[in-house]
C-alpha cells in the first residue's frame, strides 16, 4: 500500500496544488472580469456622421473632432470605459455599459450644443465658436439664482457686440431655443457674460455642454442595442446557471464513460476554464451574453480531444496493448485528427471575428480563445497527467479505463449493421428533407429578425401577469400609425413580452411606452431596445452570405489539401446539408433569425468538420493498412471505419449537445434561438457525417476505382 501511496505522489501533490491556486485565485480574477452591456445594461449605438453643411464631406479629421466630442459629452455623465470606434468613411459606434437613465446619455450625446447670440432682429451676431475653451462655469446672480458664466477668446468683440446692441434684447440661443433674452444695460469689457437658468442641474448640463463643445457634424442614428440592468442581470445569472448545469453534466458524463482518463478530462477541463478567464481578466475584454454562450459551447468542444485520445487508447488495450503502449500510441495518432478537427472551427470563429458585428465578434473571440487554450489543457495537460499517474507503472488494469480485461480483442464490426449499403436509403432521407424544406422557404419565406429586416425590436419585462392586448393597447397608443407584429407573451411565468416594427421607432416614443406600462404595472417594468435602418439590415444580409461562404469554403479547401479533393467535395455536399436543414427547421416553425443564429450556422460548419474529420481519417487510415482491389473492398472498408469510429463521433457530439441544451433550458431568452439552431444543426451535423459524408465520399472514390 505504501508503495502505491508513494508512486501516486507526484499525481496527488500536483493536483492538490493546482486545485488549491485555482480556488484561491479564481475569485480575484472573476471580480476583475468586465461585464458587458448586455450584461450590465447599457446600450450600443451606431452613428452615421452628416456634415453640418448641406454639400460638405465627411473627412477623417471631421470623424477624429467628432469622436472627440462625442467621449467629452460621455464622461459628462461619469460612464466608465466607454468604447468608441470609427467604422468605414462616415460612421462611428458608440458602446456604453452601466448606464442608469440612457435616454438622457443618448439625448446629451447626439445634442448639437450650438449656442448663438442674434440681436433684435434675428441676426447672429456671436456663435459657440467665440467662446473660450472650457470658459463656462457656475455662477449665482443678485437674487443668489444658478447662471452660466462664459468666457469669450476676443473680449473686444463681445464689447462691440454690446455696445451696438446697447438698451436692446440680445437672445441666447442653445440648438435654436431661446435660453435668455435679457436686455443689454452695461457695455461689456472683461470678455464675459452671464446666461440665466432655471435651476442648479440645468445650469451644470449647460455648462458641461459648452465646455464639451458644440458637436461639428450631425448624428444620425443607423443602428441601437439597448438593456436595462435589470434585465441585463437576470440574463447573467440565468446563463451562468446554464453553464454550472452543462459543466457538471459533462464532468458526470466523462466519469462515467471514461473512468481514470474521464478523472483527467475534467481536471484538464478546470484548467481551461481557469486560463480562459485569466486571459479574458489580460486582454481587459469584456464578457457578453453571447461570449458567456460561447465559453459554455466551447466546454461542450474542449473534452473532444481528450474523447479522440481516450477511445483510440481504448482500442489499442482491446487489442492486448500495455496500458503505458497503449497510452503513448493513443496520444500519438489521434493528434493530427484533434489538430485537423480544432483547425476547421477556428477557420470559422476567425472568419467571424473578421466579417461579423460587434455582438457576433464578442462570440467569435472567446471562441477563438477557448479552442487554442483546450488544444493546449487537453492535450499538454492531460497527458502530463496521465504520465504522471502511469510513472510509478502501479495502474495495471485496463477497468480503470473503462475496457473489460477479460475482453482485449479487436472490436468486431462485421456483425454490425450495414451503413454504407442503405446508402441509398439514407441519402434519400436527406434530400426529402432539404426539397421540403426549401418549398417551405419559397412558399413562406424566412423570418427574418431586426438584423435583417430592418425595424425596432421591443422587449418589455413587465414583472408581472398581464394581458397581450392591454400591451398592444398601450403601444398603439403612443406609437399611433405604426406597423407591429402581434405582441407575443414569454419568459418563465408569462411576465415579458416582445414586438416588432416594420420601422425605426423613436426612442421617445419607446419613452412614452414604458412610461405607461410603469404607471399601470408598476416601476418594475423595463425594456430592450434594437434599432436597425434599412441600410444596415442590407450590408447584415451580405455580411451573414459573405461570411458564411467563405467559411464552408476555407474550411473545404483546408480539408482537401489535408486529406483529398475527393474529401472536399464530400464535405461540400455535407456542409449544405448541414446549412440547410436548421434554415428549413426554422421556417417550418416560423422562428426568427437573426445575427446569433448565423454566429450558430458558421459554429456548426466548423463542428460538422469535426466529426466528418474523425471519420475520413478513420477511412484514410485503414486504407493504408489494407489493399482495395474492388467496389465490395470499399464498401466494407468504409462501413468498418464508420462503426469504429460511431461511439467517438457519438460521445464527441453529445458534450457539445449538452451545452446546447443546458443553454436553451435553463439560459436567458435572447440565446434561447441560438441554442435552438445549434441544437438543430449538432443533430444534423451529426447525421450527415454518418450517413451523408463518407456515403458520398465512397460514391466518388468508387468511380476513381472504375477508371
Amino acid at each position: 500500500m505504501f508503495k502505491i501511496i508513494k508512486s501516486l505522489m507526484p499525481f496527488i501533490f500536483t493536483v492538490l496544488l493546482f486545485v488549491t491556486f485555482v480556488l484561491s485565485t479564481a475569485p480575484y480574477i472573476a471580480r476583475h472580469i468586465k461585464l458587458g452591456l448586455d450584461l450590465k445594461g447599457g446600450f450600443e449605438i451606431l452613428y452615421q456622421v452628416k456634415p453640418v453643411d448641406a454639400g460638405g464631406k465627411v473627412t477623417r479629421e471631421l470623424l477624429l473632432a467628432t469622436e472627440r466630442i462625442i467621449e467629452k459629452r460621455i464622461n459628462i455623465s461619469k460612464v466608465a470605459e466607454p468604447e468608441l470606434t470609427i467604422e468605414g468613411s462616415d460612421r462611428i459606434r458608440v458602446k456604453i455599459a452601466g448606464v442608469t437613465d440612457q435616454t438622457k446619455l443618448r439625448e446629451l450625446i447626439g445634442q448639437p450644443a450650438y449656442l448663438t447670440f442674434k440681436d433684435d432682429r434675428g441676426q447672429l451676431v456671436l456663435d459657440g465658436h467665440d467662446l473660450s475653451p472650457n470658459g463656462a462655469v457656475i455662477g449665482y446672480d443678485n437674487l443668489n439664482h444658478p447662471e452660466v458664466i462664459v468666457k469669450f477668446k476676443d473680449p473686444a468683440k463681445l464689447e462691440d457686440v454690446t455696445t451696438r446692441n446697447f438698451g436692446k434684447p440680445l437672445s441666447i440661443l442653445l440648438d435654436g431655443k431661446v435660453v435668455s433674452a435679457p436686455v443689454v444695460r452695461n457695455i461689456i469689457s472683461t470678455g464675459t457674460s452671464a446666461i440665466s437658468s432655471a435651476n442648479l442641474d440645468s445650469a451644470t448640463e449647460m455648462k458641461d455642454l459648452l465646455n464639451a463643445g458644440s458637436m461639428p457634424a450631425k448624428l444620425i442614428e443607423k443602428q441601437v442595442n439597448s438593456v436595462s440592468a435589470s434585465l441585463g442581470e437576470q440574463a447573467l445569472h440565468r446563463t451562468l446557471f446554464a453553464g454550472y448545469a452543462a459543466s457538471a453534466a459533462i464532468a458526470l458524463f466523462m466519469l462515467i464513460a471514461y473512468r481514470l482518463p474521464g478523472l483527467i478530462a475534467n481536471l484538464t477541463l478546470l484548467g481551461f476554464v481557469y486560463i480562459c478567464f485569466l486571459l479574458l481578466d489580460w486582454m481587459n475584454a469584456a464578457m457578453t451574453l453571447s461570449g458567456i454562450a460561447g465559453f459554455i459551447l466551447a466546454m461542450g468542444m474542449a473534452v473532444d480531444a481528450n474523447i479522440i485520445t481516450y477511445e483510440k487508447v481504448k482500442e489499442e488495450l482491446r487489442e492486448g496493448r500495455s496500458i503505458r503502449s497503449a497510452c503513448r500510441i493513443g496520444a500519438r495518432t489521434s493528434f493530427p485528427t484533434i489538430l485537423d478537427a480544432h483547425v476547421t472551427t477556428l477557420i470559422a470563429a476567425l472568419v467571424l471575428t473578421i466579417i461579423g458585428t460587434n455582438a457576433v465578434k464578442g462570440f467569435a473571440i472567446v471562441l477563438m480563445m477557448t479552442i487554442i487554450v483546450s488544444l493546449f489543457t487537453n492535450v499538454v495537460g492531460s497527458r502530463f497527467l496521465l504520465g504522471l499517474l502511469l510513472k510509478g507503472n502501479m495502474i495495471r488494469s485496463s477497468a480503470w479505463f473503462g475496457v473489460n480485461p477479460c475482453r482485449r480483442e479487436t472490436i468486431a464490426v462485421q456483425s454490425a449493421p450495414n451503413i454504407v449499403k442503405g446508402r441509398k436509403r439514407y441519402l434519400f432521407i436527406s434530400t426529402s428533407i432539404l426539397v421540403l424544406g426549401l418549398l417551405v422557404i419559397l412558399s413562406r419565406g424566412l423570418n427574418l429578425g431586426v438584423d435583417f429586416h430592418s425595424g425596432t425590436r421591443l422587449d418589455l419585462h413587465i414583472g408581472s401577469t398581464f394581458e397581450a392586448r392591454d400591451i398592444t393597447e398601450i403601444i398603439q397608443e403612443e406609437i399611433p400609425s405604426a406597423s407591429m407584429k402581434p405582441v407575443v407573451k414569454y419568459g418563465e411565468s408569462g411576465t415579458s413580452a416582445t414586438t416588432t416594427f416594420s420601422r425605426t421607432i423613436p426612442v421617445n416614443q419607446l419613452d412614452s411606452v414604458e412610461s405607461k406600462l410603469k404607471e399601470k404595472y408598476g416601476d418594475q417594468v423595463t425594456r430592450q431596445e434594437s434599432t436597425v435602418a434599412p441600410v444596415i439590415a442590407e450590408e447584415m444580409v451580405k455580411k451573414a452570405g459573405l461570411a458564411i461562404l467563405i467559411a464552408s469554403g476555407c474550411i473545404v479547401l483546408y480539408t482537401a489539401l489535408r486529406f483529398h479533393y475527393l474529401y472536399g467535395i464530400a464535405c461540400i455536399i455535407a456542409l449544405i446539408h448541414d446549412i440547410l436543414i436548421p434554415i428549413a427547421l426554422f421556417s417550418v416553425f416560423r422562428l426568427e433569425i437573426d445575427l446569433t443564429f448565423v454566429a450558430a450556422i458558421l459554429t456548426i460548419v466548423g463542428y460538422s468538420l469535426n466529426d466528418t474529420i474523425v471519420i475520413f481519417d478513420r477511412i484514410r487510415t485503414n486504407m493504408r493498412r489494407k489493399d482495395i482491389t474492388s467496389v465490395r473492398d470499399l464498401e466494407e472498408l468504409v462501413n468498418t471505419s464508420l462503426w469504429q469510429t460511431m461511439k467517438r463521433s457519438i460521445y464527441t457530439v453529445l458534450t457539445v449537445f449538452i451545452s446546447a441544451v443546458g443553454l436553451l433550458w435553463l439560459g436567458g431568452e435572447s440565446i434561447h434561438l441560438f441554442s435552438l439552431a445549434l441544437i438543430f444543426g449538432l443533430v444534423s451535423g451529426a447525421y450527415s457525417s454518418i450517413f451523408v459524408a463518407a456515403p458520398i465520399w465512397l460514391m466518388l472514390y468508387k468511380h476513381k476505382l472504375k477508371e
